[in-house]
């Protein structure tokens, strides 16, 4: 009976150790000194800043676990601004962007793992 008490023992603290939560991974990206977007901790949330004064608004696009859609954030506030979404289901993919009018984007993709 003894063998029987360490063995359920043994799968107790397998049971426990093996139900740690998973770690996060921190997402960033950022394009040219202009735009730096990231997904920090939890990754619930999503931030995009414009970092240079040129007067273009940047965005990021961004998908959950929780999805299938990808979303967008867009700040227009101008050089030193940060926009930060509403927390939601786990973020796994930032795309940062420069909207430049009249050309076409070019984006740093960044994924987790």
């Amino acid at each position: 009976m003894k063998t029987g008490k360490s063995l359920l023992v043994s799968f107790g603290v397998l049971a426990v150790l093996g139900s740690s939560p998973a770690t996060a991974i921190d997402l960033s990206s950022s394009k040219d000194g202009q735009v730096h977007a990231y997904s920090y901790g939890t990754n619930t949330r999503v931030a995009v800043a414009d970092t240079k004064q040129d007067g273009h608004p940047v965005y990021v696009n961004y998908k959950r676990v929780t999805s299938v859609d990808q979303y967008t954030l867009w700040n227009k506030g101008g050089s030193g601004t940060t926009v930060t979404s509403a927390a939601g289901g786990a973020v796994y993919v930032i795309q940062a962007c420069v909207s430049i009018d009249g050309w076409p984007d070019k984006c740093d993709i960044k994924r987790e793992g």
